[in-house]
């Protein structure tokens, strides 16, 4: 029979409504972040500089617009631009549009470096440009380009910069601009840029707001979805708009994961309420099941978002397969109450705790040791997750009783074929080890951990976006080819020594053949350093007769061709005048030479893209560049990556698995059972690997998470049954079945929610997805197969030394098995007992009143190998320890001291051991005088009671006096002579009277009926 089940309605419903407000504050308190990015570690410096770069790159929100379709029509090109850059700045969206920017930064340059020639050259450029400009053939050369542009339209205006540099010097200096030319081979077109092929057209925009912001993403996409259509229309469908940029990654990153996350919340929570219903005698008590998981992870987010600022959406979207890790507890639960083998909402609660508790902490311990991954997603995940899965165990011991009544009894359903499947793949024996130790070795040949590093993971875009970015980097060059420096300063000043010391190294690299020149202010805009250098490096260049010749020949070969004789004054002035001592870098040419401020601090930051050639070494180029410049250079950032996940990798495994067994060592206490307990851990671990390997897939990011869900989670199967068969001792018990069932059900349900992550959009989630259900699958698979025959051979195969007290406790849980052998070790009860008892072997029953755990009784079992022993305990786990400690040798029942419950026999032998202070002296009365009417005439009562307090106190009286206070219970103390008073007023004579112990803190009263 079982007690009937019913729903408390109201206290049903205020939970419900307490976990929608939860939901609610936690939703407005928390921002979610869509940039997964955040997540990877800074603890390595060249990560932490290319997340640096990442977050604060001036340049990220730039928008890139291919303008393409036609071949060879550039005036169609053109138009089609014209009308793009007009749209966007009427679209309010746009803080800037097109290079018309950059072409006056570009004549401001040119204007610059006209004025400013005499530090804008080494003495080796000196040397090796300038030098050869100054024979007599190459000065009349130059006067005569110098006619020819003042006579062409493009030479109006030009006359005040041919007479300060006739030779045409500026053009060396401007030459240097050639890498900022977005693609090999592009060119200018009436102020457009116009790719090699002449079939595309790029126009630059930058946004008001910042492109990672996804309400200014929405925006930005709408606005584009109708330009492009207009654009359609209005040239034929002849031009073909593709706009790139970071808005577009980031819009697609919120929108992929929030779809994963609703699915796969939505998915799981009916994939487990299907799966509860076809679990459960009654459909009502499957679906409630999901409660204390939901519960968990309701209250979880709740506290966090009171403990940080913002959640991963990646976390979230683990939401899913955390309602699934959290649901055991609640099925265990339910099982119990749905079956005939648990006893009310309490004992299910009891059932429930006694054989879960240790998978509660290990899961908890192993999320938790996710804090120590270096990994911000990972971190809030383990503090996530570990929260779900404490507050359900709470739930469920706590509110959910309350949510559930019982009443009368009722006659226990058919059992569900669940069940019976569940035996069955348990059952399978030697046969399915065997097996299975097969399969983990072929499959342990693949497994070869391999890592995926590459950054384009880290976020996942919609088919429309990577086609998008391949248009471009087809087009227009692939950035992730190129390494990238973000020098930062307080001040301009600061920001062009910095960059004179920059130029210095990546002269070092480009003449070493690593790097091609790149371009930095400090050629055009040298700090006072370097202007210093390059003055004297002028004047010595300048020597009187080199300046004698040179204007000798200016002068004549421009008479020659018409020019006046102080045409050219201001260039022959200027060689000879002292150089300037500085230069000061114009607004305008800022964002030429990829310098902007920082509207928060002031700061300065200048992005330099570095060329790396056939000798680059990344790792010597980081550690020459770093302390100057940050440094993002993919291939070592990759690299980098590698080796952290690999180290990771091994740290979170050795954390989790060293946690893991240290738990497990001290929660066994039993080597045998230690290592019995992680064979299936190791099976799953390697058919993990080797599949993943089989199926080509790399290990990335969620991969850390190997570790923790096998180690962490899969753990909790094996727990689950070896704490099962400890509790229950043997395979075919109905509460172990009901155990046996919860595992199964809590591994399918938690394989229901990584299942649907295998549907995920999101790169990320679905390789968690794989993890996930590749290694709980594998843990289930493993403790099915390998445990109940390994198990069960141990806990019901003959027993070794039967006939030692200590084996009988040797298959139960920790704590009864230590207490009965450091009872016979260190109480003196049994040597003091042996002194006490009838020598005489021909005892037939003996009652154990107050008989706890059964050490006592066991030991008198072995002194007397045809008694019976009968054991009475108000508490119901002792007497079940009790029981099974006895086996067929006694009956031990639950009862209360002086109602002990009614026996159909007599007895030779009763004891009554350190109990008689809890009994009142009514009770104790009462007690004894039912003792004396189940004596046989001539039989025995041996008390040992504990005396009064004395002065001096031992340590285990204070331990006493906790318990007592903690459970509001009542003693009652006596001396030797109260006790022998009281024994005499209920028909014993005593017979003997001793201490007991070194202490002497007890007393041994040995007494017949009279």
């Amino acid at each position: 029979m079982r007690k009937k089940t019913s729903i408390n309605l109201l206290a049903l419903f205020a939970v419900l409504i307490l976990g929608a407000g939860m939901v609610f504050v936690a939703y407005k308190r928390i921002a979610i972040d869509t940039d997964l990015a955040r997540s990877l570690p800074t603890g390595d410096p060249v990560i932490a500089d290319g997340i640096h770069i990442f977050e604060k790159n001036p340049i990220k929100d730039q928008i890139a617009i291919d303008i393409g379709g036609v071949e060879e029509d550039e005036e169609t090109l053109l138009a089609a631009a014209e009308l793009v850059e007009a749209e966007l700045k009427e679209s309010g969206l746009i803080a800037q549009v097109g290079s018309q920017p950059m072409h006056r930064a570009l004549a401001d340059l040119a204007d610059h470096v006209i004025h400013h020639l005499p530090v804008l050259f080494s003495a080796g450029e000196l040397e090796r440009d300038v030098a050869p400009l100054l024979t007599d053939e190459r000065i009349d050369q130059a006067l005569v380009q110098a006619r020819d542009e003042l006579y062409r339209m493009d030479g109006i205006g030009q006359a005040k910069s041919l007479a300060a540099d006739p030779l045409g010097l500026r053009n060396i200096v401007l030459s240097r601009l050639a890498p900022l030319n977005p693609a090999p081979g592009a060119s200018i077109l009436h102020g457009r840029i116009l790719s090699a092929d002449r079939g595309h057209v790029l126009v630059l925009a930058t946004p008001k707001g910042s492109g990672t912001d996804t309400a200014v993403a929405r925006d930005l996409s709408r606005f584009f979805g109708d330009l492009e259509q207009k654009v359609g229309r209005q040239f034929d469908g002849k031009i073909v708009l593709t706009p790139t940029g970071a808005y577009r990654a980031a819009l697609d990153n919120e929108t992929i994961v929030k779809k994963d996350v609703h699915r796969a919340i939505l998915w799981a929570t009916v994939g487990i309420g299907i799966l509860l219903l076809a679990a459960f005698s009654r459909p009502l008590v499957g679906i409630l099941a999901l409660l204390p998981a939901l519960a968990g992870t309701v209250m979880a987010f709740f506290v966090f978002s009171w403990l940080r600022d913002s959640i991963s959406i990646m976390v979230l979207g683990f939401g899913g397969a955390i309602i699934s890790i959290t649901v055991d507890h609640g099925i265990a639960y339910m099982l119990f109450l749905d079956s005939d083998a648990g006893s009310g909402r309490h004992g299910a609660s009891r059932e429930i705790r006694a054989v879960g508790l240790l998978a509660v902490l290990t899961s908890v311990g192993a999320f938790g040791a996710l804090a120590f991954s270096g990994f911000a997603v990972f971190e809030q995940l383990g503090l996530f997750t570990a929260m779900g899965i404490g507050f359900a165990f709470l739930f469920v011991h706590t509110v959910f009783p309350r949510i559930l009544k019982t009443g009368q009894m009722e006659a226990p359903s058919p059992r569900k074929r669940f069940s019976r499947l569940v035996d069955l793949l348990a059952s399978g024996g030697k046969a399915a080890l065997i097996m299975a130790l097969l399969a983990a070795v072929a499959l342990g040949v693949f497994a070869k951990p391999r890592f995926n590093t590459d950054l384009k993971t880290m976020n996942s875009v919609s088919p429309a976006t990577r086609k998008a970015d391949e248009t471009m980097a087809a087009v227009w060059g692939d950035i992730f080819s190129s390494v990238y420096l973000m020098t930062e300063a307080g001040d301009l000043d600061d920001l062009q020594a910095k960059n004179d010391r920059l130029l210095e190294q990546l002269d070092t690299e480009a003449y070493a053949g690593g790097i091609e020149k790149p371009v930095t202010p400090s050629l055009f805009f040298p700090g006072r350093g370097q202007c210093a250098d390059n003055g004297d490096a002028w004047r010595r260049f300048w020597f009187p007769q080199r300046i004698q010749a040179v204007s000798a020949a200016i002068v004549e070969q421009g008479s020659t061709l018409g020019f006046t004789h102080g045409a050219f004054a201001p260039f022959l002035g200027a060689i000879a005048a002292d150089p300037p001592a500085e230069t000061e870098i114009p607004a305008a040419v800022m964002p030429l030479l990829g310098i902007s401020r920082d509207d928060t601090d002031g700061s300065f930051r200048q992005m330099t893209r570095i060329t790396p050639r056939g000798h680059f070494d990344g790792q010597r180029f980081f550690a020459r560049i770093s302390p100057l410049s940050s440094v993002f250079d993919p291939a070592l950032f990759s690299q980098r990556m590698g080796h952290l996940l690999f180290v990771t990798f091994s740290k979170m495994l050795l954390i989790i698995g060293v946690s893991l067994i240290v738990l497990l060592t001290i929660f066994f206490a039993d080597l045998g059972l230690l290592l019995t307990s992680l064979l299936p851990l190791v099976f799953a671990f390697v058919c993990t690997l080797g599949t993943l390997g089989l199926m080509g897939r790399p290990l990335d990011i969620p991969a850390l998470m190997l570790a923790v869900v096998i180690l962490g989670m899969g753990v909790d199967y094996t727990l689950f049954l070896v704490r099962g068969y400890q509790r229950y001792q043997r395979f075919d018990h109905p509460h172990f079945t009901v155990v046996r069932t919860a595992v199964v059900m809590a591994a399918a349900s938690t394989l229901v929610g990584f299942a649907v992550l295998l549907t995920a959009d999101h790169g990320l989630l679905k390789s968690a997805g794989w993890i996930g259900f590749l290694g709980i699958g594998y843990c289930l698979a493993g403790a099915l197969l390998l445990l109940p025959p390994l198990l069960k051979r141990r806990f019901e195969g003959p027993r070794q030394n039967s006939g030692e007290i200590e084996a009988r406790y040797g298959n139960m849980e920790p704590y009864p098995r230590m207490f009965a052998r450091y009872k016979l070790r260190m109480d003196p009860l049994f040597d003091e007992l042996a002194e006490l008892v009838p020598r005489n072997g021909a005892i037939a029953n003996i009652m154990d009143v107050g008989c706890g755990y059964g050490v006592p009784a066991c030991w008198m079992a072995e002194r007397y190998p045809m008694a019976t022993i009968f054991g009475f305990d108000p508490r119901k786990e002792r007497v079940r320890v009790a029981s099974l400690a006895l086996g067929e040798r006694g009956h031990v029942r639950i009862g209360s001291a002086p109602d002990l419950p009614p026996m159909d026999v007599l007895v030779d032998l009763v004891t009554m051991l350190d109990m008689s202070h809890y009994l009142q002296d009514w009770e104790l009365e009462k007690t004894l005088e039912r003792i004396h009417e189940r004596l046989l005439p001539g039989g025995r009562l041996i008390m040992r009671s504990v005396l009064p307090r004395s002065a001096r106190l031992h340590w285990t009286w204070y331990l006493e006096h906790f318990r007592i206070k903690r459970k509001g219970m009542s003693v009652c103390y006596r001396d030797s002579g109260e006790l022998a008073a009281i024994l005499q007023r209920c028909g014993f004579e005593v017979t003997g009277n001793r201490l007991s112990g070194k202490r002497e803190d007890m007393v041994w009263h040995v007494a017949k009926p009279m």
